[in-house]
């Protein structure tokens, strides 16, 4: 609630003292007197001279550092890089809108607004709101909203400012026209860094069709947060990705000696994977080890932190790399085998190979779950130790 606070005190109230000082125009018509045509005219001004100076230049928001407005702006919530659709709800989204809605407002608000704030709004572009009022079921709404969307950013000189895009990918009877528009619009933001697929109901198959025809290539995009099983489908048109975000084995199939940054719910329980891993991204800097969520299962039905990870942790002394391990265990409480897989992970960051700073972080956290309120991770406590 402060930020807006902040805001509402940055918006001073206008003086009507220039408003006031101009004369008041005469109600009766008959009282106006036309303009003599045929009287010479003064000579035109310079645009500079007749422009009148903003009433709104004095703003105390206008003065403001950008890192400092960029810092106010932060408050407000947008989609986390944590969303995932088996652990949660689509109808949630509208909560993570407000840095949109907020940025729009003052984008509307008068000219000198309008420069700070409009390139700041569409540096994120959510396709992605799902709405009960919609006369569409909810699974086809992704789609038509993405084909109409997609068509006109495509032609807009707004989708240069496009950093991070966020998506949501449906059924839909004929996936082939919004598909095509959505390729067509990738193709025509040259800024864009980073694709989130917050869900997917369309079939792997059907998007890897459509892409063999579009042949699009994103050799601009570094950070790729999908679902499972579009990670080998996305990592074909966006070569140079350097982050990976997703869960389970197919991500694998997406990683590079490019990637150096892998975190997720992943299930380590299984030694080769980690194997595999090394051997695909040998150059890998960060590596978060969590277990995955699933939304459809009780979560004290869950094994979120396995035995298994004292055994896999030592593995990765392989990674000559790796400067940041992120542990991060599913309850406030220490479970039985926790000090155990800290402890080695202490020891992996020690003895590292790594010639620079290296940091062990170890993460308590409330993952979203049906069984609790949170829609994103809930962080109880996060401990940092360098080495």
């Amino acid at each position: 609630m402060w930020p807006l606070l902040f805001l509402s005190y940055l918006f001073p109230k206008r003086s009507t003292s220039r408003i006031l000082s101009r004369p008041l125009m005469s109600e009766d018509p008959s009282e106006l007197t036309p303009p003599d045509a045929t009287a010479p005219q003064p000579p035109p001004q310079p645009c500079s001279e007749n422009r009148q100076p903003n009433p709104n230049s004095g703003l105390l928001l206008l003065q403001l550092p950008p890192e400092l407005f960029d810092e106010i702006i932060g408050f407000y919530s947008i989609i986390p890089d944590t969303y995932y659709f088996n652990g949660h709800d689509l109808n949630d989204l509208p909560k993570f809108f407000e840095r949109t809605g907020v940025l729009t407002a003052l984008s509307q608000t008068c000219r000198a607004l309008k420069d700070i704030t409009l390139h700041r709004l569409w540096m994120r572009l959510d396709i992605c709101r799902i709405t009960d009022s919609a006369r569409l079921p909810w699974y086809e709404q992704p789609m038509t909203a993405l084909e109409r969307k997609a068509n006109g950013i495509a032609e807009s000189p707004m989708r240069h400012h496009v950093r991070t895009l966020t998506i949501v990918l449906g059924e839909y009877y004929e996936p082939d026209t919004p598909l095509a528009a959505l390729w067509d619009m990738l193709r025509r933001l040259p800024n864009l860094r980073k694709i989130h697929v917050l869900a997917c109901t369309c079939k792997a198959t059907v998007l890897a069709e459509s892409l063999v025809e579009a042949n699009l290539q994103l050799p601009n995009v570094t950070t790729l947060f999908v679902p499972d099983h579009l990670t080998g489908v996305f990592q074909r048109i966006c070569p140079n990705v350097t982050h990976f975000r997703c869960s389970e084995v197919p991500l694998l199939s997406a990683l590079t000696s490019k990637t150096q940054r892998v975190d997720g719910m992943i299930d380590w329980r299984d030694p080769e994977f980690v194997d595999r891993l090394i051997k695909r991204a040998p150059n890998l800097r960060t590596l978060e080890i969590r277990r995955p969520v699933d939304f459809q299962r009780h979560i004290n039905l869950q094994d979120t932190a396995p035995s298994e990870w004292v055994q896999v942790i030592p593995k990765l002394a392989s990674l000559k790399q790796l400067s940041e391990l992120i542990l991060t265990f599913p309850s406030e409480l220490e479970g039985v085998h926790d000090a155990e897989s800290i402890a080695a992970a202490r020891s992996l960051m020690e003895t590292s190979p790594f010639a620079g700073q290296r940091r062990l972080v170890t993460r308590r956290v409330t993952a979203p779950h049906y069984t609790n309120a949170y829609h994103v991770d809930f962080v109880h406590s996060s401990d940092s130790e360098i080495f």
